[in-house]
């Protein structure tokens, strides 16, 4: 609760910081993947650049969502929730694409790390995220905002 009386989800300075980390952090992949298809498919073993460069778009949207998610008076945890279950969706999408044998025999090395170290810290992300959900998950029921 605010000094105002105003009612506040219970963790929201932390989530607002790590929602800044994940926009900060996809958009840097995202601009890496739109701006540089080539050399990030030279570098991982990833030959579809038209992939590349959606995955880039993707994630340039969901930096404008997670944006507008910190921005707001107060962090609505069910759009949190909707971040939660993108953010795990992209550790099975990795998980999946390392487990595809026809892609892991063209990736190199650091293309397999590249996918692993990303989704360990996109999971990092979701697990906070959804921390934060489970901790608020009564927010706004039975409740005046103000």
């Amino acid at each position: 609760m605010k000094s105002n009386g105003a009612i506040t989800p219970t963790g929201e300075t932390f989530i607002r910081k790590v929602l800044v980390i994940n926009s900060v952090s996809s958009g840097a992949c995202g601009l890496l993947l739109l701006l540089f298809p080539g050399y990030v498919a030279e570098w991982t073993g990833l030959d579809s650049r038209t992939g590349l460069v959606s995955t880039g778009v993707f994630l340039l949207v969901f930096v404008a969502f997670l944006v507008w998610t910190a921005s707001r008076s107060i962090v609505s945890p069910a759009a949190v929730l909707v971040i939660t279950v993108l953010d795990f969706l992209w550790v099975v999408g990795s998980s999946l694409l390392l487990a595809d044998k026809g892609t892991t025999v063209t990736m190199t090395a650091f293309g397999v790390w590249a996918v692993i170290l990303v989704a360990a810290v996109v999971g990092v992300f979701g697990i906070f995220e959804a921390i934060y959900c489970w901790r608020n998950r009564a927010f706004g029921r039975d409740q005046t905002i103000r």
